[in-house]
């Protein structure tokens, strides 16, 4: 080997030695309070996809670190208000099992029971805030919790009878600002409303665009009371001219048109009845969204900060 080349050799061992030193020395070291700690942040900041990650990460390194069960319950919150609704159900139900001692196991199970209802099931949502109710029956704070997430969540599938009684039997117990009694009092305003009965409905529609009169669709009465009489006249010269295929052609479509008028009157009195309750009872829906966005507690029964 010529000394050019052993030079050159030399040269090179000692950049590739450099760069390992250096590559060394900027090597990061995780620590377990910087790492729950930026977690943290980005869920303040509401970067809720990179919180969740972060989270992850601290649960994977530091397993035995006294913040695990604020990390999983922390990552299924991330979930939650990243509107992944069912990933944050698992997560939460995941927690309730592994951390049962824990004092966020009541939170976890009506964050659980609130991820129901973001997925349409508040039906699931009351069966298992039912089932809480019974783990933690003697403690009085968690059954007042438990009755205030189930008067939301009757409320959200609609239950209105028994959500007005979760309600009433919450009322003493919450702040006025809370607006317990502003629902109370909507729901009043439901029982004054009128109601078109269906069955009424349905038996006007006996007549000929009667239903619809007593629904007070004035222009659909009279068309379907002027077709109904049309087809009806038209069979029966028909039948009259001894054409009695074309008589019983009409009749069918005819009878079609008449069925039809009974089954959209009585569906017609449903509808009515539901949109003139709709308005209130978003309204309600809406004051509890507020509630959630204000992040209270005592109001929904939901825990919405990272606790520690």
């Amino acid at each position: 080997m010529n000394r050019h080349a052993f030079s050159a050799g030399l040269l090179g061992l000692f950049l590739f030695c450099l760069t390992v030193t250096s590559a060394v020395s900027e090597t990061i070291i995780l620590d377990a309070e910087d790492q729950f700690g930026y977690a943290r942040t980005l869920y303040e900041q509401g970067e809720f996809p990179g919180a969740a990650a972060e989270f992850s990460r601290f649960i994977h390194f530091f397993p035995e670190a006294p913040q695990q069960a604020a990390a999983h319950y922390a990552r299924a919150l991330a979930f939650y208000m990243d509107e992944q609704y069912e990933k944050a159900g698992k997560s939460f139900g995941r927690f309730r099992h592994r951390f049962d001692s824990s004092a966020l196991a009541l939170a976890a199970g009506m964050m659980e029971a609130m991820c129901h209802n973001r997925l349409g099931d508040p039906a699931g949502g009351v069966v298992l805030l039912s089932n809480l109710q019974v783990e933690f029956k003697g403690d009085a704070e968690a059954q007042h919790l438990l009755l205030t997430r189930l008067a939301w969540t009757r409320l959200a599938m609609g239950d209105l009878p028994r959500a007005e009684a979760a309600f009433k039997a919450s009322a003493g117990d919450v702040v006025r600002s809370c607006g317990v009694q502003g629902i109370l009092n909507s729901l009043d305003q439901f029982k004054a409303l009128p109601e078109k009965s269906p069955t009424l409905a349905g038996g006007f529609a006996l007549i000929p665009g009667g239903g619809y009169l007593y629904l007070g669709r004035y222009q659909d009465a009279t068309v379907a009371f002027l077709l109904n009489v049309a087809l009806g006249l038209a069979a029966a010269e028909s039948f009259d001219d001894g054409n009695n295929a074309l008589g019983a052609l009409i009749s069918f479509v005819g009878f079609g048109f008449y069925s039809g008028s009974i089954h959209g009157s009585y569906t017609g009195a449903l509808k009515a009845n539901r949109q003139s309750r709709e308005s209130l009872w978003k309204e309600m829906l809406h004051w509890g969204d507020e509630l959630e966005k204000n992040q209270s507690k005592s109001c929904l029964g939901l825990t919405l900060t990272i606790p520690y």
